[in-house]
């Protein structure tokens, strides 16, 4: 069975591309389109679909709201930003809100497509150089306290850097010579003892508490 997939955009040509864009694909499907936040909201709750692709600024409930309230009624839909917008504000809130996912709408088709099948695949995935400029963004601001970074073990830590350095699972796999699996059960330590929404939230706290070093920076 293929996943299912909400869209919403209240423009109809741009949902209408969208749409056309992500289409024919064997492994997801597109069931569900529609134009505000509210509607995708009630679809999420009766439908639960796999995953809801969002813009940001709809009438009635933003993306940003829809993709909180989404959470709550339908936890199994994963919710990927798709905007035009490429505002670090806009993409901390959404992290916040708990979005897994945020692409520019210019992104190319093969992006947008690998991106979806990687937030299916249980991935978290971002924008890769506004994940760089919101990790400098947080390298300027008062470090968090360490407490929760210290209790991280030293394979922990090293996950985490690859982490913030936005590779995948299977890609940190390869780095550090260890399966996915044991990837993805590290970073869901992390994520639980650092108390973080997500892999880029615990990214954020990991730059703020100068464990990692900042991506898109060249080191000495």
């Amino acid at each position: 069975m293929t996943a299912s997939i909400l869209v919403a955009d209240d423009h109809d040509i741009a949902r209408a591309g969208l749409i056309a864009m992500i289409g024919g694909q064997d492994d997801f499907h597109v069931a569900l389109d529609v134009r505000d936040g509210t509607e995708a909201v009630e679809a999420c709750a009766n439908h639960r679909p796999d995953l809801a692709l969002l813009d940001i600024r709809m009438p009635r409930m933003d993306g940003l709201a829809a993709t909180r309230e989404i959470r709550r009624v339908s936890p199994g839909t994963r919710v990927m930003i798709i905007t035009m917008h490429d505002s670090l504000d806009y993409l901390e809130a959404a992290i916040d809100a708990g979005a897994t996912g945020y692409l520019l709408k210019d992104a190319s088709r093969d992006d947008i497509l690998r991106t979806i099948r990687r937030v299916l695949a249980g991935d978290a995935f971002f924008d890769g150089p506004l994940v760089a400029r919101l990790l400098r963004r947080a390298a300027t601001k008062p470090q968090t306290s360490s407490s929760a970074l210290e209790t991280l073990t030293v394979r922990e830590r090293e996950v985490l850097t690859k982490v913030a350095e936005g590779l995948t699972n299977k890609e940190i796999g390869r780095a550090l010579k260890i399966s996915p699996g044991t990837v993805k059960i590290h970073v869901e330590r992390i994520i639980g003892k650092l108390r973080a929404g997500d892999r880029t939230q615990a990214a954020v706290m990991a730059v703020r508490g100068g464990l990692v070093a900042t991506v898109g920076e060249e080191q000495p």
